[in-house]
């Protein structure tokens, strides 16, 4: 175990080093090939390299650029899939999301949801105590990993205490049961490492433009790396798809009872505002006043609130969803009708996110009722394909993939015991032990600022502390209304593949999310001057960064 925490800082994973990784990735065969660094990828990479597989993985954008940075920020059950009577997968995810909140405890975070019964509502109060009764004995039986607490009714009364601003107009009641916070991009990145520092090759910006084949059998994959436009190979074994929505791109041979096209995209929409303008204190369970649909208002941390999420079929740029006023408006004035005092006018977003589902299709249903289960084939001509699934469940979902490959009998002696990868990652960090190394250190941190550092890096903390040690200006805020720090950011470039500055601010960090997009300017530039310092940019290179990353925050909030 020393010698893997030790793995997580040597420091070759970064930028610097990345065409050191790509002349390996040319010069090894691999066992396995994964296509896609999103969640799903990143899982299968980690369970390869846990049954000691030699892995490479290659995605065309960065890391978790898709819809594993563009999510509701939930390791979750998904008990509304209750109802669609969708028992399996939430047997699946809270399990999952157990064993994530046991073994990953300072990114996986466990929040009360409240459940209200409303009169005249389409839940009555028998109907939320059965959900929640069977979300708990779902994700307790048979499991080693227990619910965090048990789901509780509450009176009216005692709604109001807990929740003042929400609705009180046919309030009878209602539940509180438990889910859990989680960056879901930050949960891609610390997988990936699992991987990495068991060997395995991760590298972004490098797109699959073909197949290497002998004998109709697919032996290799080639690719361009995006960032310089140089060509080369990558051989092995097995090709893994699991390119998410792209995954219709990647299949040159559908099996017969695959359709075609295999995924279904809908689009996703949050909305982040400051808690202070939404006024609440727990995560919340409401339905849409014009469609009946559910969705959450959710609190990320002390400050900050998301809404989201929407749940449109999308037909455009799969890389570039974004909202619009339309999406807006719907969530927002759902929540005005349940926090009616709650002030969600345009002006105080602070930005707002958009990500594309891969459903698998389903003839004659609707977006919301498809269901989240995954899908794993291998197609004549040897590629293994996984889509579909929920991001709790991106464990699960890797497991699943060797049952199929150990029917293959592909590799000798790879076979494991049930859940064998439910271990602890090894950027674990507990939270008191945090905070004695904290103290001992010497150095003083504001506590919001200690909180927001352990909870995002976790063993990674301790290395921030050291670059602070090394130079105290480093522990001073990116903006003075957030906790994030620039020692952080050197963490990043040094310790991760960052090459951009909208990675940082997308996918490192969630800066892009709490940092306001009218403060997105002054913040760019403060970490772009760390980055050009760190990479030698010249002031072209920082500009040129710098205005990308605007660009992306002006479509985001463009409705405004």
């Amino acid at each position: 175990m020393t010698e893997l925490v030790d793995k997580l800082f040597d420091q070759d994973w970064n930028y610097v080093n990345r065409q050191k990784i790509i002349k390996r990735l040319q010069e090894t065969h691999y066992d396995i090939i994964v296509i896609g660094a999103g969640i799903t990828g990143a899982g299968v990479a980690r369970e390869a390299s846990m049954r000691e597989l030699k892995v490479a993985v290659v995605d065309k954008q960065d890391f978790a650029s898709g819809t594993s940075s563009r999510s509701s920020k939930l390791a979750h059950g998904g008990i509304r899939y209750l109802g669609l009577g969708e028992m399996d997968i939430v047997r699946e995810s809270t399990t999952e999301r157990n064993w994530m909140r046991i073994h990953i405890p300072h990114l996986v975070r466990p929040i009360p949801f409240l459940f209200v019964a409303l009169e005249g509502g389409k839940y009555k109060k028998r109907d939320i105590l059965g959900a929640c009764r069977i979300y708990d004995y779902l994700g307790d039986d048979k499991s080693d990993f227990k619910n965090y607490k048990k789901h509780k009714w509450y009176s009216p009364e005692e709604i109001f205490g807990m929740e003042p601003e929400f609705i009180k107009e046919g309030n009878i009641g209602g539940a509180v049961y438990y889910d859990n916070n989680v960056d879901d991009a930050r949960l891609t990145i610390e997988t990936l490492k699992e991987a990495i520092i068991r060997g395995a090759d991760v590298v972004n910006y490098c797109k699959i433009t073909g197949y290497i084949k002998d004998k109709e059998k697919i032996v290799g994959v080639k690719c361009t790396d995006l960032e310089n436009r140089s060509d080369f190979e990558i051989k092995g074994t097995l090709v893994v798809n699991a390119t998410g929505v792209w995954t219709d791109d990647l299949l040159e041979n559908y099996p017969e009872d695959i359709p075609k096209p295999l995924i279904r995209p809908t689009k996703g929409v949050h909305i982040q505002f400051r808690r202070e303008h939404i006024k609440n204190n727990m995560a919340t369970i409401i339905r849409s006043i014009s469609d009946d649909r559910a969705f959450f208002v959710l609190p990320r941390n002390k400050k900050f609130t998301i809404i989201g999420t929407t749940d449109t079929d999308y037909k455009d740029d799969l890389a570039n969803p974004i909202c619009n006023k339309e999406d807006a408006d719907y969530l927002i004035n759902s929540v005005k009708h349940y926090f009616p005092n709650a002030e969600l006018d345009y002006d105080n977003i602070l930005s707002t996110y958009a990500g594309i589902r891969p459903l698998v299709m389903q003839k004659g249903k609707s977006e919301s009722e498809i269901s989240r289960k995954h899908i794993i084939f291998f197609s004549n001509d040897g590629l293994l394909t996984i889509t579909g699934g929920k991001l709790t469940a991106f464990r699960s979902m890797a497991e699943d993939i060797f049952k199929e490959i150990e029917v293959k009998e592909i590799f000798p002696n790879i076979r494991r015991q049930e859940n064998f990868s439910k271990q602890k990652y090894i950027i674990s960090l507990d939270k008191q032990e945090w905070f004695k190394i904290l103290r001992n250190s010497g150095i003083q941190l504001e506590k919001d600022i200690a909180d927001h550092i352990y909870q995002q890096y976790g063993k990674g903390a301790l290395k921030i502390l050291e670059i602070i040690r090394d130079s105290e200006s480093l522990k001073e805020k990116i903006f003075k209304d957030n906790d994030f720090v620039k020692a952080e950011i050197i963490y990043c470039l040094r310790y991760e593949m960052t090459q951009h500055l909208i990675d940082l601010f997308c996918r490192r960090t969630e800066m892009s999310l709490w940092i306001s997009h009218k403060n997105a300017i002054k913040a760019a530039t403060i970490v772009a001057d760390i980055m050009a310092t760190e990479y030698n940019w010249n002031e072209d290179k920082k500009k040129q960064e710098i205005n990308a990353y605007i660009e992306y925050v002006k479509k985001t909030v463009s409705f405004i």
